[in-house]
């Protein structure tokens, strides 16, 4: 099967509005048959995934711990099942992981980000705040040639500056679901 991969990522602390918003966005991006891709973190990562599965579609969760670690814990039970169902991902090396502290393991997160944006045409960030992690993928979508579409939400929340920069190197506003459809290949 050659079916489109889409990264869908953001906040671990969505709004409500944004967590409707991602769901919303999962269940048409499912409809035209693409896999949901992403890492399985609190908030939009784990709405995306749910609703990728709650509406039978495909996904994939590249995470920043080794397969045997699930971190948040809370998403332990997913994480298992995106694990025997579909696909998880990690290029963590376990024994460095385990020799290494907390501290040193962090990296293991944005490189997560960096290996999502690689398996995927596009990356969708649906909420992010100025300091998100996400903002790491966004980079990276771009220097590798992905599409990079920020949902319009974003570019009128005030207390963000990051949607006009990335939308000037390239990122593609989001206003409606057809600005998507327009820009993926078919």
């Amino acid at each position: 099967m050659n079916a489109r991969s889409v990264a869908v990522v953001g906040t671990r602390a969505p709004s409500p509005e944004g967590k409707k918003r991602a769901q919303q966005l999962v269940r048409s991006l499912v409809k035209d048959d693409c896999t949901i891709v992403s890492g399985l973190a609190k908030g939009i990562d784990r709405v995306a995934h749910e609703t990728a599965i709650e509406k039978g579609g495909r996904t994939i969760a590249v995470i920043g711990t080794p397969l045997n670690h699930s971190y948040p814990a809370e998403n332990r039970e997913l994480q298992e099942r995106i694990a025997r169902d579909f696909l998880l991902i990690s290029q963590v090396p376990v024994k460095r992981w385990q020799n290494q502290g907390p501290k040193q393991n962090r990296i293991f997160f944005p490189e997560r980000n960096v290996t999502m944006s690689a398996l995927t045409e596009a990356t969708i960030i649906v909420e992010a705040g100025e300091t998100s992690g996400t903002l790491v993928q966004a980079r990276h979508a771009l220097k590798q040639g992905r599409k990079l579409f920020i949902l319009d939400s974003c570019f009128r929340n005030p207390s963000i500056t990051w949607p006009h920069r990335f939308e000037e190197e390239g990122a593609i506003r989001v206003r409606e679901y057809a600005d998507i459809q327009r820009h993926l290949s078919p």
